[in-house]
């Protein structure tokens, strides 16, 4: 324990609206080894009936608390008694060296969000990293302007004239100068630890990938709380590793794409990634089909040989979509995404074998997926919780229209076989 007792917690985002649902959250984090005042001020926390707070061991996440708040306080017995319900986990493991990391960042005409998302990434803790910003057919030079403003040489601005967050990514991958990448997203919060804990996994030669923890960032409206609970990006914080011939993942495995991360979290080894031919420029956000790279780029990373690690310990915040109409886009552009990714793979010479002796239960898990899911337990009214049920089920219907569309603009699906090449890696872990 510290000597002196921490009284107040701020929130992970601060300058937040008033919550607008009797389900809304406060969101915060907590350390197990430190002291708590009796009262303890949650900051920024008017109109919030209760928090739900990160609770940590150092860098090892322990699990998430729900407690009450009254008039802006939380009671600090309360908060220790939840705490000491968690159940135990191994310690975070540290890698003995610290590879160079480059972070790309993909961004499109949202200044304001990319701004706090580079404030997060500048602020960590981690001795060797560089940010590429990469501008995807933006409209404006404000993203620009802004990245140029900070004079800070760890962060740099490139164009990619192409829409869609694959094609950004692939640009970020040729311009990254070291041996691993890790991709966020403009709508997060990095945690300072975050390059720690995702990096030390890459030791193993036999990584090629390694994604983590995406809590949200805020738990304000209705349709965020609807959003969290349908994702579940938080839902398991026990560390996993993914090889081709596991047998111990169930009979759907290496199709549970909802195990293995999202795209707002992940890393990889740009040598794989160049071998892998890149990231499929048909699908993800910005594209015809407005989603699914991530998952095509874990399932692909596993049935070529390569390791995926979940490490639940690399955390970054999502702002979750705060109004039904953002949802409702959102969760189309999830279905959507997966259903071009499943017309991907029913064609695909290498994946359509596997698919077809798992076809059973991937139509049980899809019907359980839309029909079956457990229903979000909100105290109050949303009709949100209906409307993105019935988006995403429409944008699945519209997946294989939508991948044939993206095929007809000439988005290849492995670009890295056409032209680049991944050059020299410097500070990639053997």
């Amino acid at each position: 324990m510290t000597n002196a007792q921490v009284d107040t917690l701020f929130p992970v985002i601060s300058g937040e609206d008033a919550p607008t649902t009797d389900d809304a959250l406060w969101i915060g984090e907590v350390q197990l080894a430190e002291s708590y005042t009796d009262t303890v001020k949650a900051m920024e926390s008017a109109g919030y009936p209760r928090a739900r707070l990160l609770v940590r061991d150092g860098l090892t996440v322990r699990g998430f608390i729900e407690v009450g708040i009254d008039d802006g306080v939380i009671l600090g017995r309360e908060m220790s008694r939840e705490m000491s319900r968690l159940p135990a986990r191994s310690a975070h493991t540290f890698a003995d060296q610290s590879p160079s990391i480059s972070v790309v960042m993909c961004t499109r005409d949202r200044t304001a969000a990319a701004a706090r998302a580079v404030e997060s990434l500048l602020a960590m803790d981690y001795p060797h990293f560089e940010v590429v910003v990469v501008d995807n057919a933006a409209t404006t030079l404000d993203t620009w302007r802004h990245i140029d403003s900070l004079a800070d040489p760890r962060v740099r601005v490139i164009h990619a004239s192409v829409p869609g967050l694959a094609a950004a990514r692939n640009r970020g991958l040729e311009a990254a100068t070291h041996g691993i990448v890790a991709f966020t997203d403009d709508d997060v919060v990095v945690d300072r630890h975050w390059l720690t804990c995702l990096a030390a996994p890459f030791l193993d030669p036999k990584v090629g990938c390694v994604t983590g923890l995406v809590p949200a960032a805020q738990l304000r409206t209705a349709a965020q709380c609807t959003f969290e609970q349908r994702v579940r990006w938080s839902a398991s914080i026990d560390r996993r590793e993914y090889r081709k011939d596991d047998t111990v993942h169930g009979k759907l495995f290496p199709f549970r794409v909802g195990d293995y991360g999202t795209g707002a979290n992940f890393a990889i080894r740009r040598s794989v990634a160049f071998a892998l031919g890149g990231f499929d420029e048909a699908l993800g956000a910005g594209s015809p089909t407005k989603g699914g790279e991530d998952i095509d780029w874990f399932v692909r990373t596993i049935v070529a040989g390569h390791t995926l690690v979940f490490e639940p310990d690399a955390i970054t915040w999502h702002q979750h979509r705060d109004d039904d109409d953002s949802l409702g886009s959102q969760a189309h552009g999830y279905g959507l995404g997966l259903g071009a990714w499943l017309t991907k793979v029913a064609f695909d010479r290498d994946l359509a074998p596997l698919a077809l002796a798992r076809a059973g239960s991937a139509v049980v898990h899809l019907v359980t997926s839309f029909y079956g899911r457990a229903k979000p337990r909100l105290r109050s009214h949303t009709p949100s919780v209906a409307g993105a049920a019935r988006a995403e089920l429409s944008g699945l219907i519209a997946g294989p229209r939508a991948l044939l569309t993206a095929r007809a603009q000439g988005r290849n699906p492995k670009p890295f076989r056409t032209f680049g090449h991944p050059g020299t890696d410097q500070g990639e872990p053997s």
